[in-house]
């Protein structure tokens, strides 16, 4: 007879199918995290394959320059261990940026493919215009015999000069001169292009120049103000831009056909002077400078089924709770394993958004993978419930959470605000529901 009691009160009590209930749930994170780790492992593998292009083809480009670096010595005097005095000279390097520098960049975007998976890419052609000043060494207190003015380099720093496509031509006042690789002497490690021996004229008050190139490259593209008057201008086809760096551009204009954008900057704004000697200089302050633009996609289907996936545990939250208010009010009974099954359907909507969204729109996957869920949801609803109307109850709420769903996907700055909202709705409309039942004598007629 005990045994008899305490089987019946492990059967009706509600407070322990509740607890089951729950249980329920936490047993679908484990499909959860599978799929969880399965978008991660796509991911990874998507972002291999920008790698490998990107690597081929060019990978994001950083332009600094130019600037123009005179050599100099200083001589040093010390004493020997003989008591005697010597004297050598150290070699040094001053370093100068332009007065003005005007770079004018047009770009071309394309998409690679690499199997299933889209990589932009664009090539750039690049002129940089303007001029220097005579060299100033008064600051310094060097005096002109020490200068070796036949030294001096013009340098041009490219992040990946791998993906430069034709000859670089420098046009120095009225001359024309060829660009050879790598940053000379003073700039080993770092990639470019240089002049090794620019023609400086002691008697001339500046120096113009004009720079053309083409680039390939991805991602993005960056250029460092390096002139006392720096004005950037880049035109794109490509539609959706992303300006970054430490000054977001002056004017811009941005359509379906792509955008334009400019900047004008002063050198007051950076936080690196118009010359220094070379061996005294932070040369990672250039990258505090930068402006420009990333090339970006404007759905990332990942990133998107990424965050859906964040909101599963209310999906799965209130389309339980509904399931067994209706159990409740119509007097049914749902087996544990009939919540599981619902459960794993309503995880697929997940694993099915991933594989349709890596060969269409984000948009049409999400029709598909929902309607999908939905139907099979319902249909399944229909032979637990027992009656159309309570399978549609189910249909429809599902629905609802789907649509939801996709308008906080869509509204990435508001879905703080709108989520907060539909959990305090989701709650108010529980509460209202089972505002009259007795849960006392409900409890006691079960058991």
């Amino acid at each position: 007879m005990i045994l008899d009691s305490v089987q019946n009160w492990l059967r009706n009590s509600i407070f322990l199918r509740v607890l089951f209930i729950g249980f329920v749930v936490l047993l679908l994170q484990i499909p959860i995290a599978m799929i969880d780790s399965q978008i991660s492992d796509r991911n990874s593998t998507r972002h291999n394959a920008v790698y490998d292009i990107s690597n081929k083809w060019g990978n994001q480009q950083q332009i600094l320059g130019p600037r123009l670096v005179v050599p100099f010595y200083q001589l040093q005097t010390w004493t020997n261990k003989h008591g005697k005095k010597e004297t050598s000279k150290k070699l040094r390097h001053a370093v100068f940026l332009p007065e003005s520098l005007n770079i004018s960049t047009k770009v071309k975007n394309e998409i690679r493919y690499r199997g299933i998976f889209e990589v932009p890419v664009y090539q750039s052609t690049i002129n940089l215009t303007g001029h220097f000043a005579k060299p100033d060494f008064s600051r310094w207190g060097i005096t002109p015999d020490k200068l070796y003015w036949n030294r001096a380099q013009l340098l041009v720093n490219v992040s990946d000069s791998r993906a430069i496509q034709k000859q670089v031509v420098l046009r120095w006042n009225k001359q024309s001169l060829n660009f050879e690789p790598g940053l000379g002497e003073t700039n080993t490690n770092d990639a470019g292009f240089h002049i090794p021996n620019i023609p400086l004229d002691n008697h001339a008050e500046g120096y113009k120049f004009n720079i053309a190139m083409v680039l390939n490259g991805s991602s993005g593209l960056y250029f460092s103000p390096m002139a006392k008057n720096t004005a950037i201008t880049i035109s794109s086809d490509w539609p959706d831009p992303s300006f970054q760096g430490f000054k977001l551009p002056n004017n811009r204009n941005v359509t379906k056909q792509g955008f334009d954008a400019d900047w004008a900057i002063s050198h007051i704004s950076r936080n690196y002077p118009q010359q220094w000697l070379h061996d005294q200089f932070d040369y990672n302050k250039f990258n505090a400078s930068l402006v420009g633009v990333d090339f970006i996609t404007p759905v990332d289907n990942y990133r998107m089924t990424e965050r859906s996936i964040k909101y599963q545990l209310l999906f799965l939250f209130l389309t339980f709770v509904a399931i067994w208010l209706l159990e409740i009010v119509y007097k049914l009974r749902v087996h544990l394993l009939q919540y599981l099954l619902l459960g794993l359907g309503m995880c697929l909507f997940y694993l099915l958004l991933l594989a349709f969204s890596e060969h269409i729109s984000f948009f049409w996957s999400y029709i598909i993978a929902s309607t999908a869920v939905v139907a099979m949801t319902s249909l399944y609803s229909k032979a637990i419930l027992k009656t159309n109307k309570r399978a549609s109850l189910i249909g429809t709420g599902i629905t609802l959470l789907y649509i939801y769903l996709y308008s906080l996907l869509q509204e990435q700055n508001y879905s703080m605000l709108s989520g907060s909202i539909g959990v305090f709705v989701a709650l108010a409309i529980i509460m209202y529901v089972t505002r009259n039942i007795d849960w006392y004598n409900l409890s006691k007629r079960s058991e």
